[in-house]
């Protein structure tokens, strides 16, 4: 009875040692640093983080925050207002917004996001215009 209470005030060393907030895996860990390189050399050279992550099996998360670990300066490339125009124009025409952020080489998202702000009525997923 006596040894059980010890045992009971006695502190876990497994659980103390580890820090209150759970650490998740860190994707540095998993990746070899040639692979972390050639990641951070293809985004500076102008390869686009979707493109990234399709090549690399990569969340987008990920991979931003690989390269932000790695101290790269993330550009954030907001559709020009020629781009908008553009983007309007084909979706109006029936174009889907996935056909219109690859033509921009942007992502889906940023096209729809922009759509939205400039008052462009979105059709339901997977809709075009009736001819």
């Amino acid at each position: 009875m006596e040894l059980q209470k010890l045992v009971d005030l006695t502190p876990n060393l497994a659980t103390s040692a580890m820090p209150v907030e759970q650490v998740s895996r860190s994707l540095r860990r998993r990746l070899e640093p040639v692979l972390v390189r050639r990641i951070v050399a293809e985004y500076e050279s102008g390869a686009t983080t979707p493109s990234l992550c399709q090549t690399y099996g990569l969340s987008k998360t990920g991979i931003l925050r690989l390269l932000r670990d790695e101290g790269v300066v993330l550009r954030r490339q907001p559709l020009t207002s020629d781009q908008v125009e553009l983007a309007k124009k084909m979706y109006e025409s029936g174009q889907p917004i996935a056909a219109i952020a690859t033509r921009l080489d942007t992502s889906y998202n940023n096209v729809r996001q922009r759509l939205i702000k400039e008052g462009v009525q979105l059709r339901p997923r997977g809709g075009s215009l009736a001819s």
